[in-house]
């Protein structure tokens, strides 16, 4: 268990950094076990307003899995970035069917200190706390803390109603052979305390610390796995 002192030490030392992130695409292979059962893209990139970001995931279903979900799951986070580090602006994730029951839209008042919206269909009223995330920035500040030279640590992510926390534990560094080549990787496990899940993530420091490949487990056994096929900086 990550003790809190770390993780504020942390928070710090991200602080002290000057921002580092860079526009990329990243296109990947989704499989369930064995099984292709998609595609997925994720972009970083700057938004329209100097000093704001924006982060999409795009998930597509292919073969059986389109009878399941035939539409294209969407969620993206638009976030600030200046020197005192990365906050959340608004999320919105799209389950790909025309209903909206799954749907989570959420905007974050920072003045305030509250986040508001709708997640799946349950009004949301709950407050801030420092380096707050959700689903999709989480991913930039992690990036961000990695290109510092900082550890992610532990992770706050507004998750539907409520705060989780996850903590990134750095396993090894490893060799790993992908669709883009041999890449030097560095391997986190990402879990919430009392959790069967966890999340295995390789990031590759040549790209930028981008996921390259990454594995959704939940006691011990492989559920979802991402590897990645394509890789191009942004503008």
């Amino acid at each position: 268990v990550m003790l809190a002192a770390i993780a504020a030490a942390n928070a710090h030392s991200a602080r002290a950094e000057e921002p580092r992130l860079a526009p990329f695409i990243a296109d990947y292979d989704v499989k369930y076990g064995s099984m292709s059962v998609g595609s997925s893209r994720t972009e970083l990139r700057g938004a329209a307003v100097p000093g704001q970001w924006l982060i999409e995931s795009r998930t597509k279903a292919s073969g059986l899995a389109k009878l399941i979900a035939g539409g294209t799951l969407v969620q993206h986070s638009t976030f600030e970035l200046d020197a005192g580090g990365l906050r959340p602006l608004s999320y919105r994730f799209d389950d790909g069917t025309k209903k909206s029951r799954h749907d989570i839209a959420l905007d974050f008042d920072w003045g305030a200190g509250r986040v508001k919206g709708i997640a799946e269909g349950a009004a949301v009223d709950i407050a801030v706390e420092t380096d707050l995330q959700d689903a999709a920035s989480m991913q930039a500040f992690v990036l961000l803390r990695l290109n510092g030279g900082t550890e992610p640590g532990m992770v706050a992510m507004i998750e539907k109603d409520s705060v989780k926390y996850y903590h990134y534990t750095l396993l090894r560094r490893e060799r790993l052979k992908t669709a883009l080549g041999e890449l030097d990787t560095l391997l986190y496990r990402s879990a919430r305390d009392g959790s069967t899940r966890e999340t295995l993530l390789w990031y590759a420091p040549a790209l930028g610390n981008v996921t390259v490949q990454a594995e959704q487990r939940r006691d011990g056994k492989k559920l979802f796995q991402t590897y990645i096929k394509g890789y191009r900086p942004g503008t």
